[in-house]
């Protein structure tokens, strides 16, 4: 049994060092492109060799996520790509587009290839299954809105999706799991953006900066049930951050309020 209060570490060392790391619960990972979430997670992933490790890709396939894995930060040692369990609902996602089979599978499908569940299904499937204390990133949660018809889908409703994240958080925090859930900013508007940050454990913005005539990375907690509290206390208002090809996701500055 893990105990109630076992944090997870999220492999950034100066995070860690600082919180004593993430509680178990769903958390929301909000990126400008490219500034970094995806960076934050794939981290984790890479240097927590001692938990049962899962990635969920809405629309690539295993061999598209393995690739993004080497190629995200191509320096550092690749043993812990093999220790990743890649799920890819593609096959699931793209089943009514107008994307041609042979482009999702990597073999000639066969009729019963071509029968699938639904994505809410095989996600609750998942998480039916994985093991207590396990790490589990869900790589698009803008892809699923995508399903919906606030974003002119048709599969998914919204009110359904709400009711999947709150109903995944209760077996998240009863499995004691770790999930991150990805979702692009402003990708589904500000009031839907609420909504689903009322349904998480945590929230953790990444965004682009301008300053002095240069971009950079930053990263704030906007919610993280258990740890924003510490983060208060010791002052930290953002990171700074940047993209290591060896150590993936670090921070390099840390701002405090005096």
């Amino acid at each position: 049994m893990v105990p109630e209060t076992e944090k997870f570490q999220t492999g950034i060392d100066v995070f860690d060092t600082n919180t004593g790391g993430v509680y178990p619960g769903l958390v929301l990972l909000v990126e400008e492109t490219g500034a970094g979430g995806r960076e934050f997670a794939l981290t984790s992933l890479m240097n927590l060799s001692s938990r049962k490790l899962f990635y969920v890709s809405m629309t690539a396939s295993n061999e598209e996520v393995r690739r993004e894995f080497i190629l995200s930060f191509p320096q550092s040692e690749k043993d812990w790509v093999e220790r990743v369990e890649i799920v890819s609902l593609s096959k699931e996602y793209f089943a009514r587009t107008i994307i041609p089979v042979s482009w999702i599978f990597e073999e000639k499908p066969t009729l019963a290839s071509l029968k699938s569940e639904s994505l809410l299904e095989r996600l609750i499937d998942l998480f039916e299954r994985v093991p207590e204390g396990s790490l589990i990133v869900i790589d698009s949660l803008t892809s699923l809105a995508r399903k919906t018809e606030v974003l002119g889908g048709d599969e998914i409703a919204w009110k359904d999706l709400m009711d999947f994240l709150m109903g995944i958080r209760k077996i998240v925090i009863k499995k004691k799991l770790l999930a991150y859930l990805l979702l692009t900013r402003g990708v589904v508007g500000k009031s839907r953006e609420e909504e689903i940050f009322s349904t998480t454990d945590g929230i953790i913005m990444f965004e682009w900066i301008e300053e002095r005539e240069t971009m950079k990375r930053t990263m704030y907690i906007k919610k993280l049930v258990g740890t924003l509290a510490v983060l208060e206390k010791q002052r930290f208002t953002r990171f700074d951050i940047s993209i290591d090809p060896v150590a993936g996701f670090t921070i390099s500055k840390l701002h405090r309020i005096i």
